[in-house]
């Protein structure tokens, strides 16, 4: 009986090339001969994923990628490509043809190389998508490798009418992937709340709809047990959480200096550029506008992403505003939900040592300052929903309300629910699947504080310096309230500014109050009566001690 083996296909290339050809243009009655040398550098990979590992030329040019083993009949590995043409004045026609190398000739009858499709036109500014599958079509008695290379030859067809450059959105987070692991399960809500378990398998998420993954921790009871495909009962459910990836994103005012400036006249809030990646990318350093720096976030943990809690933080139980105010560090009562009232009135240490407490298997914390950050950021990116997020105005402090109005004062009736046409524009996505809470709702605590000054938050300077140094910020000991260069990069703090006199910032003018040593401890979002002061951006500064408008975030780092 023959032995079986592999086929190993170590190094596959995918190479853009041009045709050389000539044209003739017309431009501003101008005669020119020879097409747009700038052509050239145009047409360019954007983009490669395979089951191993695959990586594009400094110039886009190539795509580098080990394959993987096969071995059994009609087995393939296949690669998948992005290519844009970022030319805005010639189409290009193109034409992929594919061989083996020299050195693996005796693989042609073993093997099938296709590609789909292997002919397109890419119009100016269009991103298309291909696929080179290899598939083993006899069986091999022995391991053989080779390597073949793929061409991709780009010819230049002059446009009637200029295209315009624009940003592609790429439904792939780059190796930042939900985790689903422990007591999650990933879920997908339909517009008017339903939870249904998804299949991990299949599309539960595409950032660039801005549909952001969720997941829920159930009850210790709950009513029955939930398979794929199930309808999960919102009384079974005990905490919602959605999935930020790890980015990294290009700075854009990182040379903030201390004190204010005159008023400014307009709004300089930007939609952020992040680019997702995995934790195996070397990390991006950058610390000057227009470099790329890996958001600390998720450095600090070296994970792929966070699971950030999805409202403010419940008391489980509670039937009242004042039956939430519990200064406790009992992680039991934590729910995270929508349409139950916050969890207040409690200090700092109770709160972190609670949120520490509630799932040590998937490393639960209270949300440091950098990750309000990066959720903020997240939010004002195309991932997003680009904007300021609607205040939560329910002066009752229930979770995942949003004001009728932009910039509405208190109420308890001007307001509407998570799961409502105006209940979305208080999600950082603009649609149920994003985070809530982000602006009013209660002020939230956030585990940043200045060095060596405890204030009344209960925790010990050998607690947060030896225990729990890896779950809170650190900022310099001379902070004061415009210590803004005193920032962490990231952290949504004094990139804001400039900021004027009256501490608001000019992104939405939010409140913008550095700490200081009466009031060493951050906290962020602004509470349901700042009106146009509040949201994601607003950050100040407390004691630590427990206040009756005060909540705090949950986040999971597995």
């Amino acid at each position: 009986m023959k032995r079986k083996s592999i086929i190993f296909l170590s190094i596959l290339l995918l190479v853009i090339g041009f045709a050389s050809v000539a044209t003739n243009l017309i431009i501003n009655n101008t005669l020119n001969i020879g097409f747009n040398n700038t052509f050239l550098d145009d047409v360019v990979f954007i983009k490669a994923k395979t089951e191993g590992i695959a990586s594009i030329s400094e110039d886009g040019k190539t795509i580098t990628y080990d394959a993987k083993k096969i071995s059994a009949m009609n087995e393939e590995t296949i690669l998948t490509f992005w290519v844009k043409n970022k030319n805005t004045q010639y189409d290009a026609d193109v034409t992929i043809n594919c061989s083996l190398n020299d050195n693996s000739s005796d693989l042609a009858d073993l093997v099938d190389v296709t590609i789909e499709p292997d002919k397109f036109t890419l119009v100016s500014n269009e991103v298309k998508t291909g696929e080179v599958k290899v598939k083993l079509k006899s069986v091999v008695t022995e391991e053989k490798s080779g390597t073949f290379t793929c061409e991709l030859v780009a010819t230049p067809e002059e446009r009637e009418e200029t295209g315009v450059i624009t940003d592609t959105c790429i439904d792939d987070l780059n190796g930042a992937e939900p985790v689903i692991s422990g007591e999650l399960i990933p879920v997908e809500l339909s517009n008017n709340g339903e939870v249904t378990y998804s299949d991990e398998s299949e599309s539960w998420y595409n950032y660039c709809e801005q549909k952001w993954a969720n997941a829920v921790i159930l009850v210790n009871s709950p009513s029955q047990t939930y398979n794929v495909g199930d309808t999960i009962q919102e009384s079974d459910i005990e905490s919602y959480f959605v999935w930020i990836p790890r980015y990294k994103y290009k700075l854009f005012h990182a040379n903030q200096e201390d004190g204010t400036t005159e008023q400014l006249s307009e709004s300089i809030a930007q939609e952020i550029e992040i680019e997702f990646e995995s934790k195996d990318t070397p990390v991006s350093n950058g610390s000057k506008d227009g470099e790329w720096l890996t958001h600390p976030a998720f450095t600090n943990f070296d994970v792929n992403g966070l699971w950030v809690g999805k409202f403010e933080t419940g008391y489980k139980g509670s039937t009242s505003v004042a039956s939430a105010q519990v200064n406790s560090s009992d992680s039991t009562k934590i729910q995270v939900k929508p349409n139950v009232y916050s969890w207040r009135n409690n200090s700092v240490g109770n709160f972190f040592k609670a949120m520490y407490n509630y799932n040590r298997e998937l490393d639960s914390h209270m949300m440091k300052n950098t990750e309000w950050g990066a959720v903020a950021y997240l939010s004002h990116s195309k991932y997003g929903i680009n904007d300021e997020a609607r205040i939560n105005n329910n002066s009752n402090y229930l979770t995942g309300y949003a004001a009728n109005t932009k910039d509405a004062e208190a109420s308890t009736t001007e307001t509407q629910p998570y799961n409502t046409e105006i209940g979305y524009l208080a999600s950082t996505t603009g649609n149920i699947t994003g985070i809530y809470d982000m602006s009013g709702g209660s002020w939230d605590y956030v585990a940043g504080y200045r060095d060596g000054t405890i204030g009344g938050s209960g925790l010990s300077l050998t607690e947060i310096r030896n225990t729990y140094s890896k779950y809170i910020d650190v900022y310099a000991n001379n902070s004061e309230i415009t210590s803004y260069s005193n920032r962490i990069l990231g952290d949504a703090t004094g990139e804001m500014g400039p900021f004027d006199q009256n501490s608001l910032n000019n992104w939405y003018n939010d409140f913008s109050y550095f700490i200081d040593r009466s009031n060493p401890w951050f906290n962020r979002g602004g509470y349901y009566g700042d009106s146009s002061v509040a949201g994601q951006f607003f950050f100040s500064r407390s004691t630590g001690d427990a206040h009756i408008n005060y909540t705090s975030r949950l986040v999971l780092t597995p």
